[in-house]
C-alpha cells in the first residue's frame, strides 16, 4: 500500500527527456551546464524563462555563462550575461537567490515540498520519504538498497522503497531503517551514573537586528513629497530592503567540510600559508560557536601579481559570499565606501550598503585593493569611512551618507585590503587589522599553481572536458618563469592556439611570450 501524497522518483531516461524538453525550448542552452537533481528541475525552468527576460540579443549572439548543477543536494546556478549593466547584474543575483530559495524548498528526488529549507544551509534537505535514501535515480536508490542489504545495513526482508519503474513499495527504507535500528542489541540506555554527552539540537542559521524598521519607514516617508525621483528612489531603496529580509539579514555559516576547505586553499595558493592559518583560527573558533563565517580585518602586504587578490575572490567564491573589489588607487572620495552626500542631485549609496541591504547576507567579503595607492591629500580623504567600518563597535550603526534616515549593522563584513607596502596607510588604519607578510611564490609554487588553475579553467568551461587532465611538463616548466598574474592570461591564449590547431593539448610553442611584452613599453607610454 502505498503512502499518500508519495511522488516517485525520476529515472535517468526521463530526466533526460525532460533536459532535452527544456532545451528545445530554450536554444540557448544547448551548450549550456545544465544538470540539476531530478526534483529541481521545475524551480530551473521557471528561473530560465525569468532569465530571458533579462536577456538582450546580444546575449543570445554571444551565449552568457549558464551553469546550472546540483551541489550536495542544492541547485547551484552561475549566470553571467554579456555587458549586463550594473541594473541587471543586481536583478540577476536577486533571481538566482530566489530560484535557490524555492529548490531548497522541495525534495531534490521527488520534488515534494520540504519544510525549513535554506539556501544557505550546508546540505540540501529531502522529504520524509526520501531522507533516509542514497542516490537521486530510481535506478541508484534501488542500486544502493541492494548494496545496504548486501552489508547488513539494512535486512534481507525489506524491499526497496522504490522500483526501477518508480512504483513505490512498502515497507519503505526509512522505515525499515528505523525497525533495524530499534531491533539492534546495543542500542540502549547508558548505566546510571556515566557521564554522556547530551544530543545537541539542530543548530539555528545564525541572524542579526540589520536595522531599525521605524527608520525605514520614517526615510520613506519623509522622501514621499519630494520630487518623483526622489520618491521613488526612496521606494524603489524600501522594496529592495524588505525582499531581502527587511530589517533582520542571514550570516553565512561554515560548510560542513570547512577543513577540507583550508587544506584546498593552502593547496592552490602556497604561498598564502600565513593567511590559511589565520582563517584556520577564525573559523575553528566560530565553528565552536554558531558556525558564522567571519573573521577580522586583514591586510596582505606583497608585490603585485602573487595572487592576493585572487585568493579573496576565491574564498568568497567556496563559502558562497556576496563579494566585491574596490580600487582604492582610483577613489577620490569617501563616497564608493559610504555612498554620496544626500543634497547631490546625483546622489546614490556607496558599495557597503547596496551589498548588505539588497541581499539576505551580512557577511559579504569586501576587497579594499591597492590601500597603500589612495591619494589622501584630496579635498575628500577616500580613506575617512574605514575609521568606522573597520572597527566592530562603530561599524554597528554605520549610516550611509545618502540615506541618513537610519543606521545599519556592518559589522558582520569580512574585509580584505592588498598592499604592496604599508607605507603610506595611517597608523590608525594598520591597528585595526591583522597585517600578513605575503611572498612572491617560488618557482615549484608558481607549477603547482598553474596546475591548479588549469584545473579549475577545464571545470569551469563548456570546452573543458576536451582537453588533457594536466598539463605537460614542458609547458609547466615555461610557466614557472611567469608571475601568478600573468598565468592566467598565458593559458587562455595557449588553450585558444591549441583549439585552433584542433589538440587536446598545450605544447610550449602554443604560449605567448609575455615577459617580452612587459619588458618593451607599448602605445603613449613608449
Amino acid at each position: 500500500m502505498t503512502r499518500p501524497n508519495s511522488r516517485r522518483p525520476m529515472s535517468r531516461a526521463a530526466y533526460q527527456a525532460r533536459l532535452a524538453a527544456l532545451k528545445a525550448e530554450h536554444p540557448w542552452l544547448a551548450k549550456q551546464v545544465v544538470e540539476p537533481a531530478p526534483g529541481h528541475l521545475a524551480v530551473l525552468a521557471h528561473f530560465v524563462g525569468q532569465c530571458e527576460l533579462l536577456m538582450k540579443p546580444a546575449d543570445y549572439r554571444h551565449l552568457p555563462l549558464f551553469c546550472a548543477t546540483n551541489q550536495r543536494d542544492k541547485l547551484s546556478l552561475r549566470v553571467e550575461l554579456v555587458g549586463a549593466s550594473i541594473n541587471r547584474d543586481r536583478a540577476l543575483l536577486d533571481l538566482i537567490e530566489a530560484a535557490r530559495h524555492a529548490a531548497q524548498q522541495h525534495c531534490p528526488v521527488c520534488s515534494a515540498p520540504v519544510i525549513g529549507g535554506d539556501a544557505n544551509a550546508g546540505q540540501g534537505v529531502r522529504c520524509k520519504q526520501h531522507e533516509s535514501t542514497i542516490g537521486l535515480f530510481a535506478e541508484d536508490l534501488k542500486r544502493n538498497h541492494k548494496l545496504a542489504v548486501a552489508a547488513g545495513l539494512l535486512p534481507a526482508t525489506t524491499k526497496p522503497e522504490e522500483s526501477v519503474r518508480g512504483e513505490p513499495l512498502d515497507p519503505s527504507i526509512d522505515d525499515a531503517v528505523h525497525a533495524l535500528v530499534q531491533s539492534l542489541p546495543d542500542m540502549k540506555p547508558p548505566a546510571a551514573g556515566l557521564d554522556q554527552p547530551a544530543p545537541q539540537a539542530p543548530r539555528a542559521t545564525p541572524q542579526i537586528a540589520f536595522l531599525d524598521a521605524a527608520g525605514l519607514r520614517s526615510f520613506v516617508e519623509r522622501h514621499r513629497a519630494k520630487p518623483d525621483e526622489k520618491g521613488k528612489r526612496a521606494q524603489y531603496i524600501a522594496e529592495r530592503i524588505r525582499a531581502a529580509g527587511h530589517e533582520r539579514r542571514k550570516l553565512s555559516e561554515l560548510p560542513d567540510d570547512w577543513t577540507e576547505l583550508i587544506e584546498d586553499f593552502q593547496r592552490d595558493f602556497p604561498n598564502l600559508a600565513e593567511l590559511a592559518e589565520v582563517l584556520h583560527d577564525h573559523f575553528a573558533l566560530h565553528a565552536m560557536g554558531d558556525g558564522r563565517v567571519a573573521w577580522s580585518p586583514i591586510l596582505l602586504v606583497g608585490p603585485a601579481g602573487i595572487g592576493k587578490t585572487e585568493a579573496a575572490r576565491w574564498l568568497a567564491g567556496r563559502l558562497s559570499l556576496p563579494f566585491r573589489v574596490i580600487d582604492m588607487a582610483s577613489t577620490q572620495s569617501s563616497s564608493p565606501l559610504a555612498g554620496s552626500e544626500s543634497f547631490w542631485s546625483n546622489s546614490e549609496p556607496g558599495v557597503v550598503f547596496e551589498l548588505l541591504a539588497y541581499q539576505p547576507l551580512a557577511n559579504p567579503v569586501i576587497v579594499l585593493d591597492e590601500l597603500d595607492k589612495t591619494d589622501q591629500q584630496r579635498q575628500y580623504d577616500p580613506l575617512a569611512a574605514l575609521y568606522t567600518l573597520l572597527e566592530p563597535r562603530s561599524a554597528r550603526d554605520f549610516i550611509d551618507l545618502s540615506i541618513r534616515d537610519f543606521a545599519i549593522d556592518a559589522s558582520h563584513v569580512n574585509w580584505i585590503a592588498t598592499a604592496n607596502s604599508i607605507e603610506g596607510i595611517p597608523a590608525p588604519l594598520l591597528s585595526r587589522m591583522t597585517v600578513l607578510q605575503v611572498q612572491a611564490p617560488n618557482a615549484e609554487q608558481v607549477a603547482h599553481i598553474a596546475q591548479q588553475m588549469y584545473g579549475r579553467m577545464r571545470a569551469e568551461s563548456p570546452w573543458g572536458s576536451v582537453f588533457a587532465p594536466k598539463l605537460d611538463e614542458q609547458v609547466v616548466e615555461e610557466l614557472k618563469r611567469l608571475p601568478p598574474r600573468s598565468l592566467g592570461l598565458a593559458l587562455k591564449r595557449a588553450l585558444g592556439r591549441a583549439a585552433r590547431e584542433e589538440r587536446d593539448h598545450i605544447q610550449v610553442c602554443d604560449l605567448p611570450d609575455l615577459s617580452a611584452a612587459t619588458r618593451k613599453p607599448m602605445g603613449f607610454t613608449a
